[in-house]
């Protein structure tokens, strides 16, 4: 429950685009997680560039959680 609520506040901290990429990929809104091709899309960018965004914003998610530990 502690580790839902660290990335909760993490993806929160996160600047709009990146948190939309990252609630649509894993379903932190709907509950249904979307495959990139689907947020490549839905955002209207190529599913290569979602690719490199999620390592990135995931990289960026893992910093941010492992500072607050």
């Amino acid at each position: 429950m502690e580790e839902r609520e660290a990335i909760r506040r993490a993806v929160a901290s996160l600047d709009p685009r990146e948190r939309e990429l990252i609630e649509l990929r894993y379903g932190m809104r709907s509950g249904d997680e979307m495959t990139q091709k689907e947020v490549a899309e839905k955002l209207g960018i190529s599913q290569s560039y979602i690719s490199r965004l999620e390592k990135k914003i995931i990289a960026k998610l893992k910093k941010e959680i492992a500072a607050k530990t």
